[in-house]
């Protein structure tokens, strides 16, 4: 009897500490943003075991006649191929002055959504706008707008993954998703690009990665973010090239993410993007670069790439 007793207890303290420990924290699901869909033809992408992928294309692209309706095909055909989950979203029609600030009607909106479903039925995750706190969007001052893109997004894309809202770690995000907040209620999956969290290597308290976990409730993704490599303002002020610093932003990415703080909120991460633009002799094809490859037709890993399939494998166990 009194060994009966003493087996009920121990099952009983096995139970409880196992219930206290509760089920085991899903790791990161890791992707990358990137625009060309030459990505998916690469030598090195496969090797990374990416199986998320997201692309930003214009709002107009249904009826467009240039490169971009064959060039979003081949993207999606490319994530297809490789067994990658396909992630869209829509921004303002081109990075140019005179686009500032414009963005559909609702009219639209709607009318680009129920066509983009019909002509890309693949796609079933969205953010219905991008970087919407960002002073090029036409969602900047206008949280109204930004849920209202949303609401349309969800009511046309039936089974579809649709992120709330999708913003920038910048000084207005606060006041930005506290408005927003006066449409949207409950609970939703956000998205925040953390550029300036990583690559200033903000401490936890002070970064926006946490500071959004107590403006919103439900998950948030790290839709954009990495290490820059280099980049210029518009203003002309350079960030100068440099790889390795780039690694250690991306590292410092991660570890912001897993901080028990934070990170059972967190459940997803775009790295951006997979191709560099600049190199040490001074080339630049752009003003932004923070690619895994270095740049040109030959291009190799860059640290960042082997770090970041490091970190892939050890998520995916």
């Amino acid at each position: 009897m009194a060994l009966h007793r003493k087996l009920v207890t121990l099952l009983v303290v096995a139970g409880a500490t196992l219930a206290a420990a509760g089920p085991a924290q899903a790791k990161i699901q890791i992707g990358i943003s990137e625009q060309s869909p030459n990505m998916f033809a690469n030598k090195f992408f496969k090797p990374l075991g990416v199986k998320y992928g997201r692309v930003v294309v214009p709002w107009n692209i249904l009826a467009r006649h240039d490169y971009w309706p064959s060039y979003l095909q081949a993207w999606i055909d490319g994530a297809a191929a490789n067994g990658v989950e396909p992630m869209v979203a829509f921004n303002i029609q081109d990075v140019k002055p005179k686009y500032y600030g414009k963005g559909p009607t609702l009219a639209q909106y709607t009318k680009l959504i129920k066509g983009f479903r019909n002509k890309y039925p693949a796609v079933k995750t969205f953010t219905p706008w991008n970087e919407e706190n960002h002073l090029f969007q036409p969602t900047f001052r206008n949280q109204k707008l930004a849920f209202q893109y949303y609401r349309i997004a969800r009511k046309y894309c039936h089974g579809c993954k649709v992120l709330a809202a999708d913003v920038l770690d910048q000084d207005n995000l606060t006041p930005w998703l506290k408005k927003f907040r006066h449409y949207f209620h409950g609970s939703g999956t956000w998205g925040l690009h953390n550029y300036q969290d990583a690559n200033n290597h903000r401490p936890l308290k002070k970064s926006w990665t946490y500071k959004i976990t107590k403006l919103v409730k439900g998950d948030i993704w790290s839709t954009e973010a990495g290490g820059i490599v280099g980049f210029k303002t518009i203003k002309g002020k350079v960030r100068s090239y440099n790889p390795k610093r780039a690694l250690k932003a991306q590292q410092y990415l991660f570890k912001l993410l897993a901080n028990r703080k934070v990170k059972h909120r967190y459940k997803r991460v775009y790295i951006h993007d997979f191709f560099g633009t600049w190199d040490a002799k001074g080339h630049r094809d752009n003003r932004w670069d923070s690619g895994l490859i270095s740049r040109g037709a030959h291009g190799k890993p860059r640290p960042a790439y082997y770090d970041l399939k490091k970190t892939i494998k050890k998520n995916s166990r």
